[in-house]
């Protein structure tokens, strides 16, 4: 698509507009107490699936199913979508939604439609505070402990679903996600390591650089030093913990949430697919070419074994 071409200008202003009701609607409190706020792994450490009240037993069958979540924030109800394949030794893929998506399967719905075949498990990961459209801010982004919290639920579940499809049989597991789904594959990846591949879509591991990106635009000053901030969600760091060769990171050219030019260099040269597309509605328009994406890794992954 060349620059200019009206569908690009219409795209980067949808981005626009979404970027600016996000940019808003985070709250205040947000920067309350960031000194005192404990690390992504200290949460993560304080997380865990509820088991006396979560079916265990039931997690694999189609259809959606709640996960409850114990944290030092409270109990968190969650949920995830599950198409098994046909054979229980097919492999599994891990999707997780992107911030703030209601419901939590749209785009996974539009990876992997409902009536055409999958060569694979696939399930939707729900990251907690989306169960309506002002949880992801309130409380999600009302302290930087909840922020993390988000994670950090999201990767206990994930790491449930793997182990109860493994165990049933499944060849190797497969992650990835759209946007902030994509950054929760890549610490997925880094903190756990035995992933066969990690596919982040339109998303990079320095978060931080899109809460700056995000205010500079709408001239809004974040209620934390630009410093704290590059602290606390650049999460490079644990991206580079991955196994690289494992990880398959896509961008979108013309996207105002993830920049090229502000993201790119994070990745090898080599390993790095990007498509022409902006960030909202990306699934709806690169569907095709992501869902190509997937499978083409998902049978490099099964030559490739950990």
């Amino acid at each position: 698509m060349f620059p200019g071409s009206p569908m690009k200008t219409i795209s980067q202003q949808v981005d626009r507009l979404v970027l600016f009701a996000l940019n808003w609607q985070i709250p205040d409190s947000f920067g309350d107490n960031q000194d005192a706020s404990p690390t992504i792994e200290e949460v993560l450490a304080e997380t865990r699936v509820n088991r006396q009240k979560t079916i265990l037993y039931s997690l694999t069958a189609p259809g959606e199913h709640p996960i409850w979540l114990s944290t030092s924030v409270g109990e968190i109800l969650c949920h995830v979508r599950v198409k098994p394949a046909v054979t229980s030794h097919a492999p599994l893929l891990l999707y997780h939604h992107g911030f703030a998506e209601i419901p939590f399967t749209a785009t996974w719905s539009r990876l992997i439609p409902k009536n055409e075949p999958f060569p694979a498990h696939s399930v939707c990961i729900q990251a907690p505070y989306h169960n309506s459209l002002l949880e992801p801010f309130n409380p999600g982004f009302s302290s930087v402990q909840h922020v993390y919290q988000m994670f950090a639920g999201s990767l206990r579940i994930m790491e449930l679903m793997q182990e109860q499809f493994e165990a049933e049989g499944a060849a190797f597991t497969m992650v990835s996600g759209l946007s902030w789904g994509g950054i929760t594959s890549m610490l997925y990846e880094g903190l756990f390591q035995k992933t066969a591949a990690a596919i982040p879509m339109f998303s990079s591991p320095n978060l931080a650089q899109v809460l700056w990106d995000a205010a500079e635009r709408y001239n809004r000053t974040l209620p934390v030093p630009r410093e704290t901030v590059n602290d606390l969600f650049d999460f490079t760091p644990i991206y580079e913990r991955c196994e690289q060769e494992r990880v398959f990171p896509i961008l979108g050219e013309d996207d105002l949430f993830f920049r090229y030019d502000a993201h790119a260099h994070l990745f090898p040269e080599e390993k790095l697919v990007t498509l022409p597309s902006a960030h909202v509605g990306a699934m709806r328009r690169a569907n095709h070419q992501l869902r190509r994406r997937v499978l083409d890794i998902m049978e490099w992954a099964a030559n490739n074994p950990r």
